[in-house]
């Protein structure tokens, strides 16, 4: 009887060896990729004072840029983990209430704020694959996104401070969290994705037109954005 257990132990051994290569070949597959797409940016004013006044009304007008991306990805059958570099421009604008800290303001005093910016990204994102059935899969993913921002690529226009011209400086290393879906079809794939960025992505603003004396402006804010992507993936 051990005899013939052992036979077939033997007779399989060969079988298992290729299955445990398989399985290891899964675990070091690595795919690359590349996509494009549109971002939506919409602000978020996280503190807002004048002279030490806090404002707070304000309203936002979501404006649509595009950004083009090359994705490295190391995948197992259920999990992976993604990066890559990315470019992209995102541009938005908002209007705010400098009346806004009094409520006994008779009638409202806006001003705008319109910005762009144009970025290098590097993501660190973790994915589960909710279906995996070749040609098919939809996966989901979550994780940090750092992003670059130059100040000669950055840009904003602030209107009705007058006699004040103020400008500012991007924050330039700023690090957003993401959330995603991905739907693949053999080689193309379709992403939608929610990025909220954790810190401030600008610095303190500066009065450039030497009108005196020089109100002391908070404006700090971040960013949230949707995008959504074609791409194909080798």
């Amino acid at each position: 009887m051990r005899k013939h257990v052992l036979t077939i132990l033997l007779a399989l051994l060969p079988a298992i060896s290729v299955r445990g290569q398989e399985v290891q070949t899964s675990l070091q597959r690595f795919n690359w990729g590349a996509r494009i797409g549109f971002a939506a940016t919409g602000t978020y004013v996280t503190q807002a004072r004048i002279d030490g006044h806090k404002l707070t009304d304000y309203n936002q007008d979501t404006q649509v840029g595009n950004f083009a991306a090359i994705l490295l990805r190391m995948n197992t059958q259920k999990l992976f983990i993604q990066s890559g570099i990315g470019l992209t421009s995102n541009k938005s604008a908002f209007v705010m209430d400098k009346n806004s800290w009094d409520p006994q303001a008779a009638s409202r005093d806006e001003f705008s704020v319109t910005y762009s910016m144009l970025s290098l990204t590097l993501p660190v994102q973790f994915g589960v694959h909710l279906i995996n059935r070749s040609p098919y899969c939809m996966s989901i993913f979550t994780g940090p996104r750092l992003r670059y921002t130059p100040d000669k690529y950055y840009s904003a226009k602030f209107v009705n401070l007058e006699p004040y011209q103020f400008t500012e400086s991007p924050t330039q290393f700023t690090v957003g969290w993401t959330a995603g879906l991905s739907v693949q079809i053999g080689r193309t794939f379709l992403d939608f994705e929610y990025e909220a960025s954790i810190n401030n992505i600008t610095q303190k603003m500066v009065e450039t037109s030497g009108a005196t004396p020089v109100p002391d402006y908070v404006l700090d804010r971040r960013v949230g954005i949707i995008s959504f992507s074609y791409g194909i993936m080798f």
